[in-house]
């Protein structure tokens, strides 16, 4: 049996308020705030023991919840893997020095046409494309030989894990696309929480 914790990292400004004004929507500088040091805290006490592989996305906000768990056992492997940034469906370039609450018709508009092919422009990727990345991710961690893997992440992509390993679609398509929106509004996760995934 194979255990995969998912923790999604601690708070940012960007969560913390809606009027913070960012690069763009899935900004990778973001770092961590007072609140989401404390979160990073937290996270080494869901452990009693070391787990035997920490990754971590090449967010600064992943790297900086991982780190006090990786002084606390700086023996354990670690890497970081790019496929496992945070989905960024919004343009960075009509994103650029927006709030959250500014780019939130955009969003809505994005989900409520619920095209999976729909690029909406430099940094951005598709919803198929995340999916792929999400679905090579769970393939790369079934065939890692370590038991006890941890893995610093962000919201839309742990629940893309979750969605994938629970419900299993075939196909995706603007039905699915949608079913994710749901299941992604309906299965908050907090910064700072731990998901436990069993490959």
């Amino acid at each position: 049996m194979k255990i995969v914790w998912l923790i999604r990292h601690g708070q940012t400004p960007a969560n913390a308020d809606e009027n913070y004004r960012m690069d763009s929507f899935a900004t990778p500088s973001l770092p961590l705030t007072q609140l989401g040091i404390k979160q990073a805290e937290q996270v080494v006490n869901y452990f009693n023991s070391a787990p035997d592989l920490i990754i971590t996305s090449p967010y600064l906000r992943t790297k900086q919840t991982a780190d006090l768990l990786i002084k606390r056992y700086p023996r354990v492997r670690k890497e970081r893997w790019p496929i496992t940034r945070e989905f960024a469906y919004l343009s960075s370039e009509k994103s650029s020095n927006a709030t959250r609450s500014e780019m939130r018709p955009r969003g809505k508009e994005y989900w409520d046409r619920g095209d999976p092919d729909y690029f909406d422009g430099a940094g951005a990727e598709t919803f198929r494309d995340f999916i792929q990345r999400v679905r090579c991710t769970i393939r790369r961690l079934k065939n890692r030989r370590e038991r006890f893997i941890i893995l610093f992440g962000h919201e839309f992509f742990i629940s893309a894990i979750r969605f994938l390993s629970e419900r299993k679609p075939r196909r995706i398509g603007s039905k699915q696309m949608r079913e994710f929106r749901d299941y992604l509004f309906s299965h908050r996760i907090p910064n700072g929480e731990k998901i436990e995934l069993i490959l």
